[in-house]
């Protein structure tokens, strides 16, 4: 359902990997358009902590090399967002999470 929602609030958005057995909390995103880290400082100034890539990528340079691995481009990688939820997040968590990156895309649309 959190996916749909998303799908939903960003047109055009993928989530890498959709069709294949998955990790049932994480979820990798490609918003259509705007780098990675403005998303991530645009949810971050709505309250909600989002990554772009896993723990053990942090401070890498260049494009993940598992997604290029995936066949993902490295303009494409450069969007992605890796969301991860936790034993404690509840539905309501992540509608509104899915109602900020709504909020999140019409900002960075208006700021581009």
């Amino acid at each position: 359902q959190f996916e749909s929602m998303l799908l939903t609030a960003i047109p055009g958005a993928k989530i890498i990997g959709a069709p294949a057995q998955r990790l049932w909390n994480t979820v990798m995103l490609l918003p259509p358009r705007h780098a990675n880290t403005r998303w991530v400082a645009a949810l971050d100034k709505r309250g909600f902590q989002i990554s772009t890539g896993s723990a053990c990528a942090t401070g890498r340079d260049g494009p993940s090399h598992v997604l290029a691995a995936m066949g993902i481009s490295a303009d494409d990688a450069r969007r992605a967002l890796r969301l991860s939820a936790g034993w404690e997040t509840m539905p309501a968590d992540l509608h509104a999470l899915a109602a900020a990156f709504a909020d999140a895309l019409k900002y960075l649309d208006s700021e581009s």
